[in-house]
């Protein structure tokens, strides 16, 4: 009766460090992570760096409930549903659950 209602799976931590357009308004990309499916929690881990070319790059924390216990492809979805965002052009996976993560002794890069 209890598992009725407990979630199916744990919650996951994810820090993503994400390359922005030089427009992008971090709140407002913040209030749109924090409204895609399955997130919980988005922090930021530090302050927008601002690069000379105008793009910027920023480290965000994300607690979201994975739809499989396939790391990698959990990783996939939430960093693809981040990228999709307008303002973002790439996700760079840092660690999961608290781990650092590579494939194939690559950074994890969406």
């Amino acid at each position: 009766m209890e598992s009725t209602y407990k979630l199916e799976r744990k919650l996951s931590s994810v820090v993503i460090t994400l390359k922005l357009e030089s427009q992008t308004h971090v709140p407002d990309l913040a209030t749109k992570i924090r409204i895609l499916p399955g997130v919980a929690v988005v922090g930021q881990k530090t302050k927008v760096a601002r690069f000379m070319d105008g793009d910027a790059s920023l480290s965000l924390s994300i607690k979201f409930l994975p739809k499989t216990d396939e790391i990698y492809k959990s990783l996939k979805d939430i960093s693809m549903m981040v990228k999709k965002l307008s303002g973002v052009k790439t996700v760079a996976v840092e660690t999961f659950n608290k781990r650092n993560i590579t494939l194939k002794g690559k950074k994890i890069v969406f």
